[in-house]
């Protein structure tokens, strides 16, 4: 259906430009002086290639897709790469995507399921955070996690923060994501990620996801505790301490703003003595 509306708008420059001359009755050209918030919102709306395709609708529109502050970058989008000439050169494409659009970045979402080299993600992600972003999601669903460079914990005003089988280790000397409100995390924890100064880094955190699915690092509650902000916490863990879990009400009990809470312990083995 997107794709069909990107065909749609071109027939309609094609009607507006072929007939404008023809009778004072010609449709108006109002596709071309639609104010910039208005395009801006509705190539926000297409898949990124058909937003990029509206170049080709006339002179006027040539750079219209470059006002983008929000890029969503599909598997799908890949796929179709695969298929045209570009099969060869898919990271450069996203390189020159990057580069031609003309102010901040506010959101990136990238979902990948074959193999994207770390540097050039990592190259991706520096080059994000001096643009601004607020608003970043990677979704590995190739078997290899990635290795994400510190790059990522330079990304400041991030608001929104969604990594999916990537590697997840803080820096010693990271400071914390001031304004972060929402986590989620289905990673690997390295053996010695500390979460504890990282949460406390993070003073605004208002929702919280961890699913630990490759039983790497232990989540402790007592650190999570220490989020006053947290309204929403969804901890899936696996292979849980029994002391974690006998102890998860009191301890949660103490974070007096949350409203949603989920707990799945999984792999739990309990001795009865």
């Amino acid at each position: 259906m997107l794709m069909i509306n990107t065909c749609l708008l071109i027939r309609i420059m094609e009607l507006i430009h072929g007939t404008h001359k023809a009778s004072k009755f010609a449709p108006q050209d109002f596709i071309t002086n639609m104010p910039d918030n208005v395009v801006t919102n509705i190539l926000g709306r297409l898949p990124l290639r058909d937003a990029v395709r509206t170049s080709i609708l006339s002179r006027n529109w040539r750079f219209k897709w470059t006002m983008l502050s929000q890029i969503v970058i599909a598997a799908s989008f890949f796929g179709y790469l695969s298929q045209t000439s570009y099969r060869n050169n898919r990271v450069r494409v996203i390189d020159r995507i990057l580069l031609h659009v003309r102010g901040a970045i506010t959101k990136f979402f990238l979902s990948i399921d074959e193999v994207i080299d770390d540097e050039d993600i990592n190259h991706w992600i520096l080059f994000l955070s001096r643009k601004g972003i607020k608003d970043l999601t990677i979704k590995n669903w190739y078997v290899t996690p990635l290795k994400l460079h510190t790059h990522l914990f330079s990304c400041l005003e991030l608001k929104h923060l969604t990594l999916s089988n990537c590697y997840f280790n803080p820096p010693p000397t990271f400071h914390g994501f001031p304004n972060l409100l929402s986590l989620n995390l289905s990673v690997v924890f390295e053996e010695n990620t500390e979460l504890g100064p990282f949460f406390t880094r993070c003073p605004l955190l208002e929702s919280l996801t961890i699913n630990d699915c490759r039983k790497v690092g232990k989540v402790k509650l007592i650190e999570i505790a220490k989020l006053e902000n947290l309204k929403m916490l969804s901890l899936i863990l696996h292979d849980p301490d029994f002391e974690m879990i006998k102890s998860s009400g009191t301890i949660l009990g103490s974070l007096a703003k949350l409203q949603e809470l989920y707990l799945d312990f999984k792999d739990c083995h309990v001795r009865l003595k």
